[in-house]
């Protein structure tokens, strides 16, 4: 079963079109005819059930027959390092999207090396992912900001992974609550032991994502993956 995005219809619109690449692609690829119904959703929690009225060369025109509203149950909001390997980055963003997440923060650290952020195409990575995945919610991309700034952000729980031992810490699982999480996770290299100072006068927690070392983006999903058992 498909599912297409389009993030201007809302629980109040009753047809839209869709543009010459999106009509050319439900009608020669998926083979889409009139008359076929088609799952919507704009990333929102909201669900639409459409059917194809007409279709042209370069338009198609959509009726909404029914809008299903979901209750959003994610709570985890990632700062996570610019990577060096930017298709890296994308992977994490990827696989975060389908795992369930809320909010997405890229940090720019002492140790940060590629600090390149491609706004645009990462939204179209997402939007793949939601689509591929099934789900309803779009998470937030903030644009990058300074790991000192991120440290400010007020949450209810404040975590940051780290691999260094010079810092008390527990285990992810023990720390992770029901509601509103706002997780860490550092560049290649892990955060700078003035930097965990920082986070943790800051209120945050240091934890352990385990005894195995991570790559970064692994360890962004796996926050994800631990994150998803407790909500």
């Amino acid at each position: 079963m498909e599912l297409f995005y389009n993030e201007h219809i809302t629980s109040k619109s009753e047809s839209f079109e869709l543009n010459r690449e999106e009509t050319k692609h439900i009608t020669k690829v998926l083979r889409k005819r009139k008359g076929d119904y088609l799952d919507f959703t704009n990333g929102k929690n909201e669900k639409f059930k459409c059917k194809i009225e007409y279709i042209k060369k370069n338009t198609s025109n959509l009726t909404i027959i029914d809008c299903s509203k979901y209750d959003s149950n994610e709570n985890l909001h990632i700062g996570i390092s610019l990577l060096k390997s930017t298709s890296r980055f994308e992977n994490f963003l990827e696989k975060c999207i389908e795992i369930g997440i809320k909010q997405i923060t890229p940090i720019v650290c002492e140790r940060t090396e590629n600090k390149k952020f491609n706004k645009i195409r990462l939204t179209k990575i997402m939007v793949s992912a939601l689509k591929q995945s099934y789900r309803f919610e779009l998470p937030i991309l903030n644009d990058p900001v300074n790991f000192k700034v991120f440290c400010k952000i007020n949450y209810e729980n404040k975590l940051i992974a780290t691999c260094e031992d010079f810092f008390k810490k527990e285990e992810i699982s023990r720390k992770i609550i029901k509601k509103n999480n706002l997780i860490a996770i550092g560049p290649e290299g892990d955060f700078t032991n003035k930097e965990i100072e920082l986070a943790i006068e800051n209120n945050f927690k240091a934890i352990s994502l385990g005894k195995k070392r991570l790559r970064a983006e692994t360890a962004g999903m796996y926050v994800c993956m631990v994150n998803s058992l407790y909500k």
